[in-house]
């Protein structure tokens, strides 16, 4: 699957290469299309956390009013996202396409020949071939593992440095010269090494330097990002300590698969997160002051005509499942008690409150399925 969509990545990417003939400033110009694409999803999430911001301080008071009934919390908080036409799922979908396009990017990267170069897979397979009798013949240990693991970088590598070994293939080391893969210093066909070969150079030190770049830029943007929420949203749920940790291991994350993989996707990692940064704070100042408001009425009347969405349906239903079933009433036998809560209801109160929640409940199971609706007999009798 990621495979297919590789292909068009290739396609893009060969197309700005033929253009510019040069493999760093096609991942740049890449991740500005890429970020042009995304852009409608990502100003989507934007405003949806721009109005989420607009209602913090009510969020806030409904925690405040029932701090010992998550019950109760969700049910009125879900009854102000419907009155504000506010999805709280809304960008969930944008997200897991950024993390999904990370896939085909680092198939891209990574056969550089494959999809750039449009070499023919019975050409590469013949020129892994030769590589490995020759790393052989050397005495190089585990050649074929070795080869296996990034063959066409291997061959990248070896065709630029060692031509003669792909001498029997016509053209092949001549398409490999041509390909401009270095770029400010840095090899994005190379892979980094904390004991590169040949020792310490430039060229080797860049290419460590380039995963902690990509990790600085991670944080920077995910920094940003937390510190706008709580500005805008200060009574909104603050972070929990895995959350917390989770913010601070991600950019270990990215040194230490940046450590592991071909530079190119440490240095699209990068750009991504430059760009994301540039796109968050013009978003950011696009979405304040009056346009905010505006923009925020215009949502809501949408939202609203449209009705609630599936994922609030759910919401909505399992809200009031946990009220009937898990709330505050209590079964003891063929007793049923409710006990007194910190929501300053009376337990008359809490009684009428649960039995509306099921009678309510009771009427819109009868009207899906097309049942007498529950009362409407008595009053026909």
């Amino acid at each position: 699957m990621f495979n297919l969509i590789a292909i068009p990545f290739g396609w893009i990417m060969r197309m700005i290469y033929q253009v510019v003939h040069s493999y760093g400033i096609s991942i740049l110009l890449f991740t500005i299309v890429i970020k042009i694409l995304t852009l409608p999803g990502t100003y989507k999430t934007q405003v949806n956390s721009a109005r989420m911001g607009l209602i913090g301080d009510r969020l806030a008071k409904i925690k405040k009013a029932f701090p010992n009934n998550p019950t109760r919390q969700q049910e009125e908080q879900q009854k102000l996202y419907n009155e504000e036409g506010i999805n709280p799922s809304s960008g969930c979908l944008t997200n897991l396409i950024t993390l999904f396009i990370i896939f085909p990017v680092y198939r891209v990267v990574m056969q550089p020949l494959t999809y750039i170069l449009r070499i023919s897979s019975d050409t590469l397979e013949k020129a892994k071939t030769l590589l490995i009798d020759f790393m052989n013949n050397q005495g190089i240990e585990k050649a074929e593992r070795t080869v296996a693991a990034r063959p066409e970088l291997m061959l990248l590598k070896y065709g630029k440095s060692n031509p003669e070994i792909f001498s029997t293939l016509e053209g092949f080391t001549d398409q490999i010269a041509d390909f401009k893969n270095n770029f400010l210093g840095f090899d994005l066909a190379g892979v980094p090494s904390m004991h590169p070969d040949g020792g310490w150079s430039f060229t080797a030190l860049m290419l460590v330097l380039l995963p902690i770049l990509s990790a600085v830029a991670n944080l920077a943007l995910t920094l940003i990002t937390q510190r706008h929420n709580k500005a805008m949203n200060p009574g909104g749920q603050q972070m929990t300590g895995a959350m917390n940790m989770m913010l601070y291991l991600s950019p270990l994350m990215t040194i230490w698969i940046g450590m592991s993989v071909p530079a190119g996707l440490s240095f699209y990692w990068m750009c991504n997160s430059i760009l994301s940064l540039a796109v968050t704070l013009l978003l950011y100042k696009y979405l304040s002051g009056e346009r905010l408001q505006k923009i925020n009425e215009k949502e809501k009347a949408k939202q609203i005509a449209k009705g609630p969405t599936w994922m609030q349906r759910m919401m909505e239903q399992s809200a009031q499942m946990q009220a009937e079933q898990n709330g505050t009433i209590r079964r003891d036998g063929n007793r049923t008690s409710y006990s007194d809560g910190d929501d300053g209801m009376s337990r008359r109160e809490r009684s009428e409150y649960e039995r509306k929640l099921i009678e309510a409940a009771r009427r819109r199971v009868a009207e899906k399925y097309g049942d007498p609706i529950p009362g409407d007999e008595d009053q026909d009798a």
